[in-house]
């Protein structure tokens, strides 16, 4: 059986060379399927790989496969597939596997995974994995089209989760849809595995390096590409939701850049059985949308960012092919030093029948059943204070301001939901970094405070602050002033320069 190596792409046998760790769902339940990574695998070793995973999923400290009679040379090759077929197993260690080996026979005789989540927890992180899976798909409705079911998952798993390295567990589906932290082998395993929970077909694939990885998705018959990963900006941008590279054909994927997606078409079975030849949502209605698309009683609902390329965000309400101005914010954006940034910054989030998005300086509140949309919250009239973007997590609507560079996005958590989304107001200080000259003074406010507020300094030689929240620079150097509001600390980093 040492000849199914040859048939493997050269994408896998790269990625196999780094650390990495696959998680996934059932690769054949009773509803939506996950093909196998390699189809070749599958066709030699689809019983051991059967057989392993069902050990995994038991915890088991070693696997005894000796009846297989598997040659070492190809134990990484099912190993890794059985990780990507089943994102479900997110806590072990694919890249790895130690193996007791019969020099007489010259098979295996059994495996010992590496478990990388701590194993007297496992039953914890798997009950929060299931729960956010739940979270994940609430609300999919199994008549809906797949189409549609792949576009709201799609937009979740970006508005949730954002690209970030930490550690082994970053490549697990764990991390995307718990953390929401993760990199791309997480966000590929964890949206194959909700469209498996939803009744939908996918794919996990990479590309020639093995140095990133997406899905394709079954569609009527056709199959698409997906990157999520892609359609998730870096640095993060919370609200910004694009779909780039949600159901494209292949031509048009490799016209957007040949380096990130080239090599993929190696597997010998791709162009047969997984040619992405359908152009059909090439030019749909999501293609230059980047805002949360949320669907609800037939209709879509998102921001046009780029308004007649005038930088006019308007909320649409779209039916069919027919679409509905709900609402036309045409505000200026400026960053913390007051220059203006071009461009319009309005985003999205759903809760339940609500959905809340935000302008410049207010965040608004639309119900979907009534079609009224209510103002929730207002900043104060600051020339520099800005909201760029919106996102929810669990009962808190979370906002984000621009720093001066225009680079990093500071979350601010502003509203508190109720369970009947009723508002309440979170206190947030002006400023969460200033650069400060000697000698000068600015005003450091904690806003929607209730009751009295005390200002503090780390450092009073370098800055001091007074009872009212007026920071002096006194010399060059760096401290933390903190405002103390009803037993909770808001803190403001400052660098005094000369």
């Amino acid at each position: 059986m040492r000849i199914f190596k040859n048939l493997i792409s050269l994408a896998l046998i790269t990625a196999l060379l780094i650390t990495s760790i696959p998680f996934s769902a059932n690769a054949e339940n009773d509803k939506g399927k996950i093909y196998p990574f390699v189809p070749e695998v599958n066709s030699y070793y689809k019983e051991v790989k059967d057989y392993i995973a069902d050990a995994l999923r038991e915890r088991q400290a070693t696997i005894d496969i000796s009846q297989f009679g598997i040659p070492k040379e190809d134990i990484i090759y099912i190993y890794r597939s059985v990780m990507f077929d089943n994102p479900d197993i997110f806590y072990v260690n694919s890249a790895y596997v130690p193996f007791k080996f019969n020099n007489y026979y010259n098979y295996i005789a059994y495996l010992i995974p590496q478990y990388i989540f701590t194993q007297s927890k496992l039953p914890s992180y798997i009950k929060k994995f299931d729960a956010a899976c739940e979270k994940y798909i609430s609300g999919i409705d199994s008549s809906w089209s797949d189409m549609k079911k792949a576009l709201v998952l799609h937009d979740r798993i970006i508005a949730g989760c954002k690209y970030k390295y930490q550690n082994l567990k970053s490549f697990t589906a764990y991390s995307a849809l718990v953390t929401g932290k993760s990199i791309c082998e997480g966000y590929t395993r964890a949206y194959s595995y909700l469209l498996s929970l939803v009744g939908v077909d996918s794919k996990c694939i990479n590309n020639e390096s093995g140095g990133h990885c997406w899905n394709l998705v079954k569609l009527g018959g056709s199959w698409y590409h997906v990157d999520v990963t892609s359609d998730d900006p870096t640095p993060d941008t919370i609200g910004y939701v694009r779909h780039k590279y949600f159901l494209v054909s292949t031509k048009k994927l490799l016209a957007y850049n040949t380096k990130t997606h080239a090599g993929f078409k190696k597997d010998v079975t791709y162009a047969s059985t997984y040619n992405c030849t359908s152009s059909k949502y090439n030019s749909a209605f999501f293609r230059n949308i980047t805002s949360q698309i949320v669907y609800y009683k037939n209709a879509f609902y998102y921001f046009d960012n780029d308004y007649k390329g005038k930088h006019i965000s308007v909320l649409y309400k779209r039916k069919g092919s027919s679409k509905k101005k709900l609402k036309v914010i045409k505000d200026v954006w400026r960053d913390s030093r007051g220059n203006r940034i071009y461009g319009s910054y309005c985003y999205l989030c759903e809760a339940d029948k609500y959905i809340f998005f935000n302008s410049k300086r207010k965040i608004f509140r639309y119900n979907i059943s009534t079609g009224k949309i209510k103002r929730i919250m207002t900043l104060p009239s600051v020339k520099t204070m800005n909201f760029v973007g919106i996102q929810r997590k669990d009962y808190t609507i979370r906002t984000a301001r621009l720093n001066a560079s225009k680079t990093v996005y500071k979350i601010v958590n502003t509203i508190k939901l109720s369970e009947k989304y009723k508002p309440s107001v979170i206190p947030f200080l002006k400023y969460s970094s200033y650069t400060h000259k000697k000698g000068k003074y600015f005003l450091q406010k904690l806003y929607y405070a209730k009751g009295d507020t005390v200002y503090k300094s780390s450092n009073k030689k370098v800055a001091n602050v007074s009872s009212a929240g007026w920071v002096k620079g006194r010399k060059k150097g760096s401290c933390t002033i903190t405002a103390l509001n009803n037993g909770k600390k808001y803190k403001c980093k400052v660098k005094v320069i000369g």
